[in-house]
């Protein structure tokens, strides 16, 4: 039986190399000349952007990592965050002494959501003293007071950094833009 797949394997093998020789398969630039090409070329209203598009609240997941003391607020913990529209939010209690302080904003998060993390970290969490790269989470992702990082990926920030992040002028690009330059990663090279 063996045999006998070993030797069908290999005429079908041979067949189709036998075609390929046959009938060559035409280059795309043999096919196509250049000015065939303009005349396919699809039209702008038919373009897909390529762009991705606004994140809604409703994407948005937040993991929150809380000293014991709030377990007691859990639902107006998670009431602050349904009044923006955010209904996927997750609290896990640090068993002893307060969780690290620091933060995630994924890079499709609006930058009012953003610094509505940042005012409940500083609230709930005491402040928010290191940033994570964001290219390392989902886009919808936030999250804070996390020990399930490496703390070298953690990027110390500043007062004033943080300041700017929670400034309600800057728009989600410049919000993003900012966090980025603060964890290196507008220079493609995190700082860690």
């Amino acid at each position: 039986m063996n045999k006998i797949k070993t030797m069908l394997g290999r005429a079908i093998g041979f067949f189709l190399i036998a075609v390929s020789f046959a009938h060559p398969i035409p280059s795309f630039s043999e096919e196509i000349s250049a000015g065939e090409a303009s005349s396919i070329a699809v039209p702008e209203e038919e373009r897909v952007n390529l762009e991705r598009p606004p994140l809604k609240p409703e994407d948005i997941k937040v993991e929150l990592i809380l000293a014991r003391k709030w377990k007691k607020e859990d639902k107006a913990i998670k009431e602050i965050f349904r009044e923006a529209s955010i209904n996927r939010v997750f609290i896990q209690y640090f068993r002893h002494g307060e969780p690290p302080t620091n933060l995630i904003v994924g890079r499709d998060v609006p930058a009012h959501i953003g610094r509505l993390a940042i005012e409940a970290a500083i609230l709930l969490n005491g402040g928010v003293d290191t940033l994570l790269p964001e290219f390392r989470f989902f886009p919808h992702y936030i999250a804070f007071g996390s020990s399930a990082f490496d703390e070298q990926a953690e990027i110390p920030i500043m007062p004033e950094e943080l300041d700017k992040l929670r400034d309600p002028k800057l728009s989600t690009e410049e919000f993003h833009t900012y966090y980025r330059s603060i964890t290196g990663e507008d220079k493609e090279l995190p700082t860690y």
